[in-house]
Order: C-alpha cells, then sequence, then structure tokens
C-alpha cells in the first residue's frame, strides 16, 4: 500500500514509518524538515495525496514544548486543525481507502472519578476544545465517504522523546517520585502497541470513527512512579509538589495533576490485542530490554 505519513520524522511516527516499511508499505513523508520529504504546500499535498492508497496523519506541536501563551495556543491550533483540514480537503477529491489521524485523550478533559471510554462527550478546556476542533477539521473526509478513523492518544511510552525520557534521569539519580498528591490517573500505552494499533487501523476496512490509544489498565501517578523506580532499581519517594510544576510550565501543568482514566474498550471489542496491558512488563521491555 502506499501510504502518506505526516509528523514521520517524530517520536511516534519515525516509528511507526519504519514499522510500515517493513509490513511492505511504500511510505512518503510530508514534513516542513529534511529535504526528499514532501511539503506542506497545498500543491503538493494534494499531488502526493492523489498518488496514495491511504493517509496518516500524525504531524502536530508538541503541547509540552513551551507554556501555553496566547501565540503558542495559536501554533497548536494551527498545527493540527489547519493542516487536518488542508488533508481532509485532498483526501476527500483524491478519495484513498482511508484517512488515520491522531488526536488526544485530552478530548475528555481532567477528571478524577470519570472513566472514560470512546463515545464518552468532551471536556471543556483549552486542550478539551482544541481536540474537538481537530476532530471536525476530519469532517470533509468523512463526508465524502473516505474510511476515516481517529486515535486519541494518551501518555506513551517510549524511549527516544516523550514523558518516560524525560523522567528517566531524575529517577536514576534517586530523585524520581509522584507528582503533585500522586492520586491522579496516568492513562499510558506501550510505544509497540500504539504502533500496531495505528497499522491496525490502517489495515482493517471494518474500522472508522474514534478509539482510545491507552492500555487497558491506567495507573496513579503514584503507582506510575513506584513502578519506575522498582524497575530502575531506585527510591521513588521524591515528590514534586504541584505549585511548583505550575510555577515551571504554567497552564501545561494541569494534564499532569489533573489526569483521566481512558480505557480502550471499543478497540478491544473489535479484536484488537495489547501485547502491553500492564505497566510493570511494559517499562521493563523499554528499559531492560
Amino acid at each position: 500500500m502506499n501510504v502518506l505519513l505526516t509528523g514521520g520524522t517524530g517520536f511516534i511516527g519515525g516509528k511507526l514509518k519504519t514499522r510500515l516499511e517493513s509490513a511492505g508499505h511504500d511510505v512518503m513523508v510530508v514534513s516542513r524538515g529534511p529535504a526528499g520529504h514532501v511539503t506542506w504546500e497545498p500543491d503538493a499535498i494534494r499531488t502526493a495525496v492523489r498518488a496514495s492508497d491511504a493517509v496518516i496523519h500524525l504531524a502536530g506541536e508538541n503541547v509540552f514544548a513551551r507554556r501555553w501563551s496566547v501565540h503558542q495556543k495559536q501554533t497548536l491550533r494551527a498545527s493540527r486543525i489547519d493542516t487536518t483540514r488542508l488533508l481532509a480537503e485532498a483526501v476527500a477529491d483524491a478519495r484513498p481507502q482511508a484517512f488515520i489521524t491522531a488526536s488526544a485523550i485530552g478530548y475528555y478533559g481532567t477528571s478524577a472519578e470519570r472513566h472514560f471510554v470512546a463515545g464518552d462527550g468532551p471536556g471543556d478546556d483549552f486542550l478539551a476544545r482544541l481536540c474537538v476542533d481537530w476532530e471536525a477539521a476530519r469532517q470533509p473526509a468523512v463526508d465524502a465517504g473516505v474510511r476515516t478513523a481517529t486515535v486519541r492518544i494518551g501518555v506513551v511510552q517510549g524511549l527516544g522523546d516523550g514523558a518516560l525520557q524525560k523522567m528517566l534521569l531524575p529517577f536514576k539519580l534517586g530523585l524520581g517520585g509522584p507528582v503533585g498528591h500522586g492520586r491522579q490517573w496516568v492513562s499510558w500505552i506501550h510505544m509497540e502497541d500504539l504502533l500496531a494499533m495505528l497499522a491496525w487501523l490502517l489495515e482493517n476496512e471494518n474500522t472508522q470513527g474514534e478509539y482510545n490509544g491507552t492500555a487497558p489498565t491506567p495507573v496513579s501517578n503514584r503507582e506510575l512512579s513506584t513502578t519506575l523506580g522498582r524497575v530502575l532499581h531506585r527510591p521513588a519517594i521524591v515528590p514534586l509538589p504541584g505549585f511548583v510544576l505550575r510555577l515551571v510550565l504554567g497552564e501545561v501543568a494541569e494534564l499532569v495533576l489533573g489526569g483521566q482514566h481512558v480505557t480502550p474498550d471499543r478497540a478491544v471489542t473489535e479484536g484488537f490485542s495489547f501485547r502491553f496491558s500492564e505497566l510493570e512488563p511494559a517499562l521493563r521491555d523499554l528499559l531492560n530490554g
């Protein structure tokens, strides 16, 4: 299958490109970076989509890249909504077999009590509203009858970038521990399971709509810290107070301090199987494998 992939040089996309090519797919990457890739110029996008059997859209500014100033919020929105709309319009015109897009579990907002599944409504904070508009930008492809599936991605456990990579140094130094009160939920997923889910959505013509890209067993932030410490053979008893995180990150800190319990019920019901359903084996695979 000829696959057009955005975000193909990023944390998730670079690994997905390798996986898809290993499975026999031909992958073209859309990027603002290295030469040799498809650019984001509209005519180039339309031409690339016409030459593709499927489009996978993972591009978007990292929400943790910097504090959420007014300008940064505009950047976060444009990097997701504008690019999705451009691709969706090209997909509606060319009608490839599938359009697979990323979203985030931030769609649901944060909650200490609620347990979210695909089909639940959105929250009302900045990230939730962003995700609603992000997903709405797919509509031209949906209206054209193109099979469209979206993964609301949780906290990806992988090496090279992401949350786990940022936690490793303080934990290895014995300075790790829970963030805030530690009771907030962390809905995580092993990188390999996320890549497998994206490939499953690409190749399974019966899938469409929204899916949660999270493992079946969310954990508390305290359990995440304790488990990571145990895997690294280090103590995990030095807490990071919530007010310190707010001073450093500003509004972004609420994503970490609020948390959300999100499970992949729909994906499991439709036949997706997780390799890593429990956190400790997932971390051991990444750090001791």
